[in-house]
């Protein structure tokens, strides 16, 4: 039997609202298959799902600054936990892990990281402040600007096995550059022989 025109308006507006069938049950007493049937024939999709009751409000971006703590010289230490094989400042939010670097850096620059995301400071190894993390070509341009200040900039077009410095030019953190290519031959050669 149909429902009557009332009905079908609280209904209607209900499903509006981002009601689910069983709200619509409880608030005007339908059975939920007849909620379901006159949801498709109004027009509605599915209701949006509700967040669980425990779960975070916060952005991804908002929570990595809960586990930061401000430390002396503009530095911030991460209290939450870290990879046990790499030591890796982490979290988890909404059911994913990410890197609270990466994170971070997004929050401060409003783009994601291009490449590993490193601590720019006399604090590399534990320091995680935003304003202190680069990404490869933020790392490129300012460890190539502090090259040229200290005399170690080069003109060469390729490195002594023939890489385009262009592409394969990579910087220490004292601007003192190397091939980034021949860098990870020699990785990968050492971890072949282990």
């Amino acid at each position: 039997m149909p429902l009557d025109t009332t009905t079908v308006q609280a209904l209607a507006e209900l499903f509006a609202q981002g009601a689910t069938n069983n709200d619509a049950v409880r608030a005007l007493g339908v059975d939920k298959g007849t909620a379901a049937r006159y949801r498709t024939r109004l027009g509605f999709g599915p209701a949006p799902k509700r967040p669980a009751p425990n779960r975070s409000t916060l952005t991804v971006e908002q929570k990595v600054m809960t586990l930061m703590r401000p430390v002396e010289g503009g530095h911030m230490e991460w209290t939450g936990r870290r990879t046990k094989n790499t030591g890796t400042a982490t979290f988890t939010h909404h059911e994913r892990t990410y890197t609270a670097r990466s994170i971070a850096f997004r929050a401060h620059t409003g783009r994601d990281p291009e490449g590993y995301v490193t601590a720019e400071c006399d604090q590399p190894e534990w320091c995680v402040a935003p304003a202190h993390l680069e990404d490869e070509p933020g790392r490129t341009r300012a460890r190539a600007a502090l090259a040229v200040i200290t005399g170690r900039a080069t003109s060469l077009a390729e490195c002594n096995r023939g890489h385009a410095t262009a592409e394969h030019r990579r910087y220490l953190p004292d601007g003192a550059p190397y091939c980034g290519a021949c860098s990870a031959e020699v990785k990968r050669t050492r971890r072949a022989a282990a």
